[in-house]
């Protein structure tokens, strides 16, 4: 379970600002652009500031019993810029995503296929201002949905900067 906070917390960060779609995007208010450049270039915010930030996550329609717990991850760059595509999931093939930028919000989509034909759609929506909260919700749709409840489902992230990282989490 915690491995994916970890996994929703890092696509978290990098859709805040990893973007790259050349003068057109920066010219082009709310248009698409792809996963790969820096944030500068396509008008999306450079990332969260560094330092300590709690994550809850909250999904819909779960028992609390399946929502992670909260947890603490020291951010020590404000930059997240892609190096390429994610690696991918064993079984797992996915499209580059794309993102947007739409008034205050960032919106992003991604889609992946698993090699037994399951095709899971994500459409995320951050809001905030990057340097002492923001929220990413996520709303997916299975297809077909492993069981009823998987069919359509949204994931809440709120992120909190709570202050600067302990000297412990110095590299």
């Amino acid at each position: 379970m915690r491995t994916i906070i970890m996994v929703a917390g890092l696509a978290t960060l990098t859709l805040a600002g990893c973007n790259q779609a050349g003068d057109k995007a920066k010219d082009a208010p709310g248009a698409a652009v792809d996963a790969a450049a820096p944030a500068a270039a396509t008008g999306l915010p450079e990332g969260p500031t560094p330092g300590l930030w709690r994550v809850t996550t909250s999904i819909a329609g779960m028992p609390a019993s399946v929502t992670p717990p909260a947890m603490e991850t020291c951010i020590t760059e404000s930059k997240f810029e892609s190096q390429g595509p994610a690696p991918e999931t064993p079984g797992m093939t996915c499209e580059h995503p794309t993102f947007r930028r739409d008034g205050d919000a960032v919106l992003g989509r991604s889609v992946c296929t698993s090699t037994e034909g399951v095709r899971m759609e994500s459409d995320y929506r951050l809001t905030g201002d990057f340097t002492r909260r923001y929220t990413m919700e996520v709303k997916t749709t299975t297809t077909p949905a492993p069981t009823p409840a998987m069919a359509s489902t949204t994931m809440t992230m709120n992120l909190e900067r709570l202050g600067d990282c302990p000297a412990s989490a110095a590299q």
